[in-house]
């Protein structure tokens, strides 16, 4: 009864709609016409008005005398623009009355731009200033009505017209003529209804503001509120003109410029509206794109002449309406491809909501553009539009409302789930917290060393279940509110479930129970390995709870494109309950089997019990490495007979640090700092310790990142690896932990197997790091050209006839090059800059054997740097001495300069290479740091790289042609004894 009412309702409103948009009287059907100046009314009677429509008596460029008909001037259709050309003239038309019309009224709506009409030579209304220059013109373009009572049954009607602001100029749209009284009333009406509509958008855009104002993630209503505000300007701007008759001293041409900015700001409002609402619609780079025309417009509407933006106006308007076409097509195409994002219902009135506004828009121009004069389907577009948006609106909030009492009923059931898993999970961990506190008590009072060990062993056990129990909590919390990702990879399946024998090892010893394994070593599944060893552990804790003195079978097979693994024992177990609780372990492992895309089966046979686990097939394939299937504890736990040095953590959590140093603690030698300041302290006095583990959450001014980035600028990521422990692995979060300096992250909480396997895996890079440097630097020591020994041995050897002291001087410095190059290796990464200054003098002076008064070198070092104490990479200036002279000076005529200057700036030390010989081209220079050319041999490409890797500084190069080069070095300043560093540790 309640629906029928209000479909009874909304018929009776919808009625009165259309009675009101169809009821007044038009003129838009024009049955008599204008011929050559004349139009005859005499036989009217059916129409209380009529459009004076028709051809109309044209004097171009004049103002002719009012009261004396023109017959032998040209006719011009009306409604219509004069010529283009044309910016001023006179109409003139003669109307011939019906007799039962007394009092009269003309309906004057567009007429470019300032007018005086007249009848039979008296002035009748006057708009604007009519005159032949723009000077002397005053623009209008109202919307009004002029009423007078003829003498005779034959008016005159002459229109002067002046018209300097628009490219379509003179009367563009119909001029109605009719009984005063009905045109009164017929005025009245429409402006009534323009009004409302006014009054409905106005009130629709408080309503869409205020819902924006209430809940700003709902942005869309923003831009509808805007819009139906907008639409309201638009309204009052154009139809009747409310605001020109509201406020009649409205500037012309600020009103002129609102209409065309208002009606395209309200068209790119409502499409980004339908935007938010349906993201897929339009991406936002090519609604962008697509507005620029239209932005383009409405900034030249407002810097440019009236009358030159309006040459224009009609691509725009096409453009426009074609967006709305674009729009509602590209709905309607989502729509039959079910490819949107809100519901099919909501799409549909979506969908006519745009035609409604399409048919505004489209009649609007038609109006506009066409000089048609009004029309009703701008009436019933606009009311269309509003009623559809409100239907639009009715239907979001219904469905939404339905999906909030879907999604009630879903968390009711959440809920009870929730409750079911944490009662289990209550009876599952009150077990063990009880054994382990009353077997932490017998731990105390044992005196057996032997039982006493065996104990500690069984409450690391207790311990580490109740650990997967935790984590079952955890993961069964987020899957319910589907916040649990699985990572699938490719996971060998025996070495998973021969980890979780391991672990259960002590349980199947005591309950006699025989494990018969039969698992390929080639089978690999997709599955997360972490979760994969949760699911196991928990089936075989649920086995272990049902099974003694018996045999466990776990064989495995491929059926097709899935693997099926099944775990059972051979006879009837002693303890056996059918009756026992369903396990809070086994609730999670069917989620955790299903987030890998697999299921599980549990089965009690007369022969025992049956588990059979289903997952996707992988691969098959020989394993990499024996120790990939045949686990072993050792394996994962870092070489314990390896003392590494200092491991320096970072941690404001006193407990957890110090129980990180007693898991620590056999194997490097820990210290704790508390704050980043004293991290930053400890390693300014320290700066050998091997490892720095921080924490993600430090508090105080510097937080952990900042700490590690300060760590940075001391050493690089060979020289000091930093582990970070992390909270979240959000992708973000780990980008910036990376790119502030970090070697590897780990997440907590972590055991102590995980962390000595990170621990060991970033240690075991940075040796292959330093090896591979190692190895590079050997090879350098390789590169010496055969021909540099052979050209120093010769003139050696020249010398010795000529000035032996000479020779003996050249012998000494090409021994003590050699001597430096081939013990690099073996003295490590770095050495003293006053060693590298050392041995480029020495190769300097070797090399001034050969090009004699041609070379000349010198470098300038900053006095306030000690030379002797200062570290940098070996063999770092040398090679950049040597290209110098090799390839920037040997093909130079006349001398040629090398400088090296060595300066400070604050805690970096800048080095220069600096020659004036030939130089380089851009191409040259690009093949150079592209790495593309061999020109320069391999020192300058081992150069760049150690600057990277060990300093993390960086090197620029400048060149310019028949000038020279200059190589430019940044690297953080370090400081250390007299001796270089060593990486034997």
């Amino acid at each position: 009864m309640k629906k029928l009412i209000g479909y009874l309702g909304a018929a009776c409103a919808l009625i009165a709609i259309m009675y009101m948009i169809f009821s007044d009287q038009g003129t838009g059907s024009v049955k008599i016409k204008a011929v050559d100046g004349v139009i005859d009314l005499r036989e009217l009677n059916d129409s209380p008005f009529v459009s004076l429509a028709g051809d109309w008596k044209f004097t171009p460029d004049a103002f002719v005398t009012p009261n004396h008909f023109i017959g032998d001037s040209e006719n011009l259709l009306v409604p219509g623009p004069w010529a283009s050309n044309v910016e001023w003239g006179s109409y003139q038309l003669l109307v011939y009355l019906p007799n039962h019309w007394t009092d009269l009224g003309l309906r004057v709506r567009n007429i470019w731009s300032a007018h005086a009409i007249y009848i039979n030579g008296v002035p009748l209304s006057e708009k604007g200033k009519v005159a032949a220059t723009k000077q002397e013109t005053s623009p209008a373009n109202p919307y009004y009505e002029a009423y007078f009572t003829p003498d005779t049954r034959q008016v005159l009607i002459t229109i002067h017209a002046s018209n300097f602001y628009n490219t379509r100029g003179g009367i563009v749209l119909p001029i109605d003529i009719g009984d005063a009284e009905l045109m009164r009333k017929d005025v009245h009406r429409d402006l009534s209804l323009e009004w409302a509509a006014t009054l409905c958008l106005l009130l629709f855009s408080v309503f869409h503001i205020t819902i924006y104002s209430l809940r700003r993630k709902d942005d869309a209503f923003l831009y509808s509120g805007l819009h139906f505000l907008i639409l309201a300007l638009v309204i009052a701007l154009r139809g009747e003109r409310l605001l020109i008759r509201e406020f009649p001293s409205f500037p012309f041409e600020l009103y002129f410029r609102l209409q065309d900015t208002l009606t395209f700001l309200a068209s790119i409002l409502l499409i980004v509206f339908i935007v938010k609402m349906i993201p897929s619609i339009i991406k936002p780079k090519t609604l962008l794109l697509l507005f620029l025309p239209i932005l383009a417009y409405v900034i030249l509407n407002i810097i440019l002449p009236a009358r030159t933006i309006s040459a224009v106006q009609y691509g725009f308007f096409y453009y426009n309406d074609a967006l709305f076409l674009i729009v509602i097509l590209r709905l309607c195409y989502l729509t039959v491809k079910n490819r949107i994002s809100i519901r099919k219902n909501e799409a549909v009135v979506l969908v006519l909501m745009l035609l409604f506004l399409a048919i505004f828009a489209i009649s609007s121009s038609s109006d506009t553009l066409y000089f048609s004069g009004r029309n009703y389907m701008n009436r019933v577009g606009l009311v269309g539009f509003m009623m559809a948006m409100n239907i639009f609106l009715g239907i979001r909030l219904m469905n939404r409302t339905e999906e909030s009492e879907q999604l009630t009923a879903k968390l009711q059931k959440a809920n009870d789930a929730k409750d079911a898993f944490l009662k289990v999970t209550t009876q599952d961990l009150q077990r063990p917290l009880h054994d382990a506190v009353h077997l932490m008590k017998s731990i105390t009072r044992e005196q057996d060393h032997e039982r006493q060990s065996e104990q500690i062993y069984l409450a690391e056990q207790l311990m580490g279940n109740m650990v997967y129990l935790l984590r079952d909590l955890h993961d069964f919390t987020r899957i319910r509110f589907d916040d649990y990702k699985v990572q699938l990879k490719s996971t060998n399946l025996r070495m998973v479930m021969l980890h979780v024998i391991q672990l259960m090892q002590l349980t199947f010893t005591k309950k006699n129970i025989h494990i018969d394994e039969m698992i390929s070593k080639q089978l690999y599944v997709w599955a997360d390995e972490q979760r994969l060893t949760q699911v196991f552990l928990r089936l075989m804790t649920e086995i272990s709870h049902d099974t003694a003195n018996d045999s466990l079978s776990i064989e495995s097979m491929q059926a097709g494109s899935d693997v099926l693994l099944r775990v059972s024992t051979t006879r009837q177990g002693a303890t056996t309950n059918g009756d026992r609780p369903y396990s809070s372990g086994l609730m999670m492992t069917e989620e955790l089997i299903q987030q890998m895309n697999g299921s599980m089966t549990y089965e009690r046979l007369e022969s025992g019990i049956q588990f059979t686990v289903r997952l996707a097939f992988s691969e098959c394939k020989e394993p990499l490495t024996a120790t990939e299937h045949e686990y072993n504890l050792q394996a994962a736990v870092f070489r314990e007979d390896q003392k590494l040095g200092t491991l320096l953590i970072v941690d404001d959590d006193v407990m957890h640090a110090e129980i990180m140093r007693g898991m620590l603690g056999d194997i490097y030698q820990v210290r704790i700092a508390y704050t980043a300041q004293e991290a930053l302290d400890y390693y300014s006095a320290h700066p050998e310790i091997a490892m720095m583990i921080i924490d993600d959450i430090i508090p105080g001014d510097i937080n952990s990142l900042d700490l590690l980035e300060q760590i940075r600028t001391q050493a690089s990521l060979m020289e000091l690896p930093v582990l970070m422990m992390i909270s979240s692995e959000y992708p973000r979060y780990i980008e910036m932990v990376f790119a502030a300096g970090a070697n590897d992250y780990i997440m907590k909480p972590f055991s102590k197997e995980t962390l000595m396997a990170r621990l060991n895996a970033t240690d075991q890079t940075k040796q292959f790091m330093l090896k591979a440097i190692e190895y590079e630097m050997a090879f350098l020591q390789t590169q010496i050209k055969p021909h540099f020994l052979y050209n120093a041995l010769s003139n050696i050897i020249s010398f010795c006839y000529t000035d032996g002291e000479r020779a003996a001087y050249l012998l000494t410095m090409l021994s003590s090059f050699l001597r430096y190059i081939f013990e690099t290796s073996r003295d490590g990464q770095f050495s003293s800059l006053q060693k590298e200054l050392e041995i480029i003098e020495a190769y300097v002076e070797v090399e001034k054997a050969r090009f004699g008064e041609r070379l000349t070198f010198a470098y300038d070092i900053d006095p306030s740097i000690a030379v002797e104490n200062v570290l940098i990479p070996s063999l770092l200036i040398q090679p950049l001495v040597e290209n110098a002279i090799r390839h920037g000076l040997f093909n130079k005529d006349g001398p040629g300069h090398v400088q090296v200057t060595i300066s400070l700036q604050g805690q970096l030390l800048s080095i220069q290479v600096s020659d004036d010989g030939i130089g380089m081209s851009t191409e040259q220079y690009a093949q150079l740091m592209g790495g593309t050319t061999s020109n320069v041999g391999i020192g300058f490409t081992n150069v760049r790289r150690r600057v990277h890797d060990l300093t993390q500084g960086s090197l620029k190069i400048y060149s310019i042609p028949n000038q020279g080069t200059t190589i430019l070095i940044t690297i953080p300043l370090k400081e250390g004894q007299n001796h270089v560093e060593s990486h034997r540790r």
